[in-house]
């Protein structure tokens, strides 16, 4: 048994939107260079393109956007249990911001070179 016609077109327009959708999505997330906010959330430098941490930065974008309560709840399922969906979301919101992709702050005092010690 065959379709008719009609919803045959509207299935293959409905698949080719959202195949368009991901394309673009992936295309985003991948290739364009970071904008001005997005290199101050990642306290990049001003000609830095692709600062590390973009990547996450903008999955986790597209994610709190696109389907914030699913994607919390599929974070939670991933951890096993360890993140609520409530914890999973707020730390989405968070990496979306820019929070938690800076490295954490190296020591206050600085090392002053090597010591040696000298036997005679």
């Amino acid at each position: 048994m065959q379709l008719p016609l009609t919803l045959r077109i509207a299935f293959h327009g409905l698949r080719s939107l959202w195949l368009a959708v991901f394309i673009t999505l992936a295309g985003w997330i991948a290739f364009v260079p970071a904008t001005a906010d997005e290199r101050s959330a990642l306290g990049a430098r001003i000609g830095d393109a692709r600062p590390p941490g973009l990547v996450p930065l903008r999955t986790a974008r597209a994610m709190v956007r696109l389907a914030p309560d699913r994607a919390a709840r599929l974070l939670s399922r991933a951890s096993n249990g360890e993140l609520s969906p409530e914890l999973a979301a707020m730390l989405l919101r968070d990496i979306a911001k820019g929070q938690h992709l800076q490295p954490p702050p190296g020591p206050s005092d600085p090392v002053g070179g090597a010591k040696f010690i000298q036997v005679r």
